[in-house]
C-alpha cells in the first residue's frame, strides 16, 4: 500500500495518457472509423477488428485508476477524510464502471433489440461517466477548504464544461430531449473525457514525489 501511496500519481498520469491517446491508435486498425461520430466502445463491438485489443486495454486502464486511488486518498485525508473517502469511492466506481466492465461485456451494435449484456455495458459506463463528474465536484470541495482559489476557479469552470458535453454525449438515452437528435455523439464523448481527466491529471502532476 505504501508503494501504491507514492507512486499513485505516476500511475494516474500514465493511465490518463493511455485514455486520451490509444484511441486515436487503434483507429489505424479499424477500417473506416469515424471518431466525429463513433464511440470508443465501438472499438470493442462484436465484428470490431479491434475487440480483443480494446478489451484487454480497458481491463489494463481499469486496474490501473484502482492502484492510483490510495494516493488520492493519502494527498486530501488530511484536508477532510470524509470527503477523501469519497473522492476514492467515486474514482473506484469510474475504473469499475466505465473500464472494467466496459472490458468483460461487449455493447450491442443493434438498436432493435434487447441485450442485457450491452444494457449492463452502457448502465455501468454511465455510473462511472457519472461518479467522476462527482469526483471533480469533490475536488472542488476539498480546494475550498484548502482555500486554494486558483485551483476552485479552474475546476468550476472544467466541471460546467465537462457537464455540458456529458449532456450531449448523453442526450440519446434522455427521453425527455431525445428528440433534439444532437449528431456528433463520438465527439461529444471525447471532449466529456478529456475534461473529467483535466482534473486529476494536473492534481498528479502538481503531487508527483521525485524523492528517492
Amino acid at each position: 500500500m505504501t508503494i501504491l501511496k507514492r507512486y499513485g500519481f505516476f500511475i494516474m498520469i500514465l493511465v490518463i495518457l493511455s485514455e486520451l491517446i490509444v484511441p486515436f491508435v487503434l483507429i489505424a486498425f479499424y477500417p473506416h472509423y469515424n471518431p466525429i461520430t463513433m464511440l470508443i466502445s465501438d472499438f470493442g463491438e462484436d465484428g470490431s477488428p479491434t475487440k480483443m485489443v480494446f478489451k484487454m486495454w480497458q481491463l489494463v486502464d481499469g486496474s490501473l485508476f484502482l492502484l492510483a486511488v490510495p494516493s488520492f486518498y493519502e494527498r486530501f485525508k488530511r484536508t477532510s477524510k470524509s470527503l477523501a473517502i469519497w473522492l476514492s469511492v467515486m474514482i473506484s466506481t469510474f475504473a469499475i464502471g466505465d473500464c472494467l466492465v466496459t472490458g468483460i461485456f461487449d455493447r450491442s451494435p443493434s438498436v432493435t433489440t434487447i441485450d442485457i449484456e450491452a444494457m449492463i455495458h452502457d448502465y455501468a459506463s454511465g455510473a462511472g461517466f457519472v461518479a467522476l463528474l462527482i469526483a471533480i465536484f469533490l475536488l472542488i470541495k476539498l480546494y475550498i477548504l484548502e482555500e486554494n482559489q486558483l485551483a476552485i476557479r479552474g475546476l468550476f469552470i472544467v466541471f460546467i464544461l465537462s457537464a455540458c458535453f456529458m449532456f450531449l454525449f448523453a442526450e440519446p438515452k434522455i427521453p425527455i430531449v431525445r428528440e433534439l437528435q444532437i449528431p456528433y455523439r463520438g465527439l461529444w464523448q471525447r471532449a466529456n473525457l478529456l475534461f473529467l481527466y483535466l482534473p486529476f491529471f494536473f492534481v498528479a502532476c502538481g503531487n508527483l514525489d521525485f524523492r528517492k
